[in-house]
């Protein structure tokens, strides 16, 4: 090497650079960029010395005279200092070799590979391993000694330098069975069961890295019977052991899909008109591999008779035009069985453009077909085809699906149409799964922007889920809107009886308290009376205004179970709020523990829809009348109400054509007659049905409302017994700024024996919780001047943890669920405030 551009520094193992004897960079390579973090550019024409802390660099030009052994031979390690270009300063060792015109520098890491007791056997001994640039080594079996040449020790991670050692050298780099499996190897070979070495290993370098090599080796030199003398290599066969387990995976993998799928492939070598099979195409085929050899002659006698001709026109066509193609037909198999195919061809071309070959999938579809014509029957008979319908397999795979023709052409599938969750899609399957078939209506998952009416029915027997699903946002969305608009109509009904209730309980308060006042000022002791009569006025002033408020909140589709019986007695006043007082409406209720599930909000609604309507129909006759409500109990546990009126009744041919949307026999003032048509969807949607009969015992129509309940037995049931308040010696604090309410409920729960404390404010509060005392029961108003009900509870938390905490509130539109904490609704009495204090 004359100059130092007849070489590349790139083919040193090691970070090398190339100096002129002026001590200029002339060429560094690729390793030395990775080492010291500068680019080539950075570093070539500057002095060698940048590469070195501030404090080394005299000392290296003291020393650079000492570099020069002779041309070509490079000098022993000698440490120095490196500082990279972040200012990072290691020890690294150095080789120097010098030549005509330049220094060539190797750099080597300080820390040596491994204590090298060998190394005068080696100088001695092995000159020749020296020199050899490939991964040899040699074993003098009788000292036990082991020599490895450069190369091998730089494949496996370590300076490029011959070195010796013992054996177990390679149980840092073999795993211990396979190393076992080699001396077994090694042994065969000694005693003359293996001519010579040959095994493969997977081995790991010092830095980690995995390598697959292939071990060769033969004993060369033998003293008397005994090996003295083995002498081998080590080949990189990493790629190619990588290219080969690839190809088996992706062979093993192409099985199992076949075996899967029920497919197979084939392919047809045009010149040679040879046709090979996969195990697939021999399966569905129904002959044996080992027995049977395929034809293009004999194939295509497996397809029935009269699309023989067909299948192979798609072949021919295949090799003259050079197209793929697809087609379904139907083989036999040489016991008689018929399989239904699918099959997708394409073909393979040559530089000049011509067919050298025919490839093709085939697949069994006979059970699919079968199972498509099957859950497509099973889906028209739920639903027209009109909504989409997804097909999808135990495996969460869809098997078939059908977008509704008003959604276009774009293929979709069931999470891009539905936009649930998987934990609620699972929840979904596994309800399907457990009871053959689920339905909801008016479900959400993502509150209420988008509404669906859903079905999952599960085939247990083909392990396949039917999705039917509708988008019914904008009806949904539309019949809210009407429901809030019946009540809104019913509430204008009601509010001038409802405002004359109200004044005739403020009129026997006032009276009340009036005489009050005057058998006070007589100096009379017994008012007792009149203190009751303003208890229950007030208590029915409390009544209205609870059924009222409740009926104007947001209509509920929250599907809960609940007692009927008890909606209907809790709600009788409302229903006659709404009716005319020339009409008498009249009960007949069986109380039955009868639980069912429905909208609770929307029961009460669909039986006020039905006695509006009854008025209407008493209207068409006159201004009186009478509508009747009854319920019972079938043998079949079905709880029914009937409701009748005197009204003008429906004529047969009328009465299948109530139920539809804005048909209608009322004046234009009356309405448009959607109502009727909202009942029968909500009562189909949850389960329930609604029978009308055109005329009744009373004159007019007859609705039956029929609901699948659960029936505990017939009776009321018993009332739990009375508890008795054990508040004596209890630490209660009462937060409230209505001092006659605080004052109150002090008063009572010092008679029960507590001690109590009464605050009005925050500042009060704040002040109290600042002092060392302690409570066992907080019990605050919901709504304060200057602070919520919600914060006072934090606060007193934070300071008495074990505090248990009860709630009074006024606002009758308060969600309990938001609230962990029991709430006693504003105004109360005493009876009321016990009960609620033995929660």
């Amino acid at each position: 090497m004359n100059n130092v551009e007849s070489f590349s520094l790139n083919d040193f193992p090691l970070p090398a650079l190339a100096v002129e004897n002026t001590g200029v960079i002339q060429q560094i390579n690729g390793l030395v960029e990775h080492l010291t973090g500068y680019k080539a550019t950075d570093l070539l024409g500057q002095r060698v010395e940048v590469l070195m802390p501030s404090d080394s660099r005299e000392q290296h030009l003291l020393q650079g005279q000492v570099y020069q052994k002779g041309a070509g031979f490079l000098s022993g390690l000698r440490h120095v200092y490196l500082q990279t270009k972040s200012g990072q300063v290691f020890q690294v060792n150095i080789r120097v070799s010098e030549n005509a015109s330049y220094y060539l520098i190797l750099l080597y890491e300080s820390s040596p590979v491994l204590e090298n007791q060998y190394n005068s056997s080696l100088d001695n001994a092995h000159k020749v391993l020296k020199g050899i640039f490939e991964p040899y080594w040699e074993w003098d079996i009788e000292q036990d000694v082991m020599f490895y040449s450069a190369e091998l020790m730089s494949f496996l991670g370590y300076k490029a330098e011959a070195f010796a050692g013992p054996r177990t050298f390679w149980e840092q780099h073999i795993d211990p069975e396979d190393l076992k499996s080699l001396n077994k190897k090694i042994d065969q070979h000694f005693t003359g069961i293996l001519p010579n070495l040959n095994a493969t290993y997977p081995l790991k370098t010092k830095q980690g890295e995995l390598r697959w090599v292939n071990f060769v080796g033969k004993i060369l030199e033998y003293k008397g019977d005994q090996p003295h003398r083995m002498f081998g290599s080590m080949k990189n066969v990493t790629e190619s052991k990588v290219f080969i387990d690839e190809l088996k995976k992706q062979n093993d993998y192409l099985s199992l899909a076949e075996n899967l799928g029920n497919s197979g492939h084939w392919r047809l070598d045009v010149a040679k008109s040879a046709l090979y099979w996969s195990k697939g195409i021999y399966r569905i085929h129904g002959v044996n591999p080992q027995t049977y050899q395929p034809t293009l002659v004999q194939s295509l006698g497996f397809y029935i008779e009269k699309e023989q001709d067909m299948v192979s026109g798609y072949i021919n066509q295949a090799i003259e035009q050079g197209k793929g193609f697809h087609f379904k037909s139907v083989i036999t198999q040489p016991c008689g069985n018929q399989v239904k195919i699918e099959c997708i061809g394409e073909v393979e071309l040559n530089d000049d453009g011509k067919v050298t070959s025919v490839f093709g999938v085939s697949r069994d579809i006979t059970k699919a077909e079968e199972i498509f014509e099957k859950m497509k029957l099973l889906a028209m008979v739920n639903y027209t085809i009109s909504v989409p319908i997804f097909f999808i397999d135990d495996n969460d795979n869809i098997v078939y699906q059908d977008i509704s023709p008003q959604h276009g052409d774009k293929n979709s599938v069931l999470f891009n149409y539905i936009n649930f969750s998987i934990t609620e899609y699972l929840a979904l399957k596994k309800q399907a799964r457990e009871n053959g078939q689920l339905k909801k209506s008016n479900i959400s998952f993502d509150q209420f922007n988008t509404v669906f009416d859903l079905s999952v029915t599960y085939e247990a027997e083909e392990g396949i889920y039917i999705w039917i699903v509708e988008n019914v946002t904008e009806k949904f969305r539309k019949e809210q809107q009407q429901i809030i608009s019946n009540r809104l109509t019913i509430l204008g009904n009601t509010f001038g009886n409802v405002s004359h209730d109200i004044n005739n309980v403020l009129g026997v308060a006032l009276g009340a308290i009036e005489m009050l006042e005057m058998k006070f000022a007589m100096g009379e002791q017994n008012i007792s009376t009149y203190i009751d009569r303003v208890k229950n006025a007030i208590d029915k002033g409390k009544s209205v205004t609870e059924r009222l408020l409740a009926f104007t909140k947001k209509p509920t589709i929250r599907v809960i179970d609940f007692d009927p019986v008890k909606d209907i007695e809790d709600n009788k006043y409302l229903l006659k709020q709404v009716l005319l007082s020339t009409i008498k409406l009249t009960f007949d209720i069986k109380h039955t523990d009868c639980v069912i599930k429905f909208p609770q909000g929307e029961f009460i609604n669909i039986l006020l829809n039905l006695v509006l309507n009854a008025q209407d129909a008493i209207q068409e006759n006159g201004s009186s009348g009478q509508i009747s409500i009854s319920t019972t109990i079938s043998d079949d546990s079905k709880f029914e109400i009937h409701i009748k009126d005197s009204g003008v009744g429906i004529e047969q041919e009328n009465v299948s054509k109530i139920f539809d949307p804005f048909y209608s026999k009322k004046s234009l003032n009356k309405g448009n007659g959607i109502g009727l048509a909202n009942v029968y969807n909500t009562m189909y949607k949850h389960n329930g049905q609604i029978q009308v009969e055109g005329f009744s015992d009373l004159g007019g129509a007859h609705f039956t409302l029929i609901f699948p309940c659960k029936v505990k037995g017939q009776g009321l049931a018993a009332l739990p017994k009375s508890k008795s308040l054990n508040l004596k010696g209890k630490s209660v604090l009462v937060l409230d700024d209505e001092l006659s309410i605080a004052e109150f409920v002090s008063l009572f729960l010092e008679n029960q024996g507590a001690k109590v404390t009464t605050l009005s404010s925050r500042p009060e509060l704040e002040v109290l919780l600042s002092q060392d005392r302690s409570f066992d029961i907080f019990i605050t108003d919901m709504i304060l001047p200057d602070l919520s009900g919600r914060e006072a509870v934090d606060m007193v938390k934070e300071k008495h943890p074990q505090v248990k905490i009860y709630s009074i509130s006024g606002y009758i539109a308060l969600e309990d669920r938001k609230w962990e904490y029991p709430v006693l609704r504003k105004p109360f009495n005493s009876t009321d405030l016990a009960e609620f204090l033995l929660n």
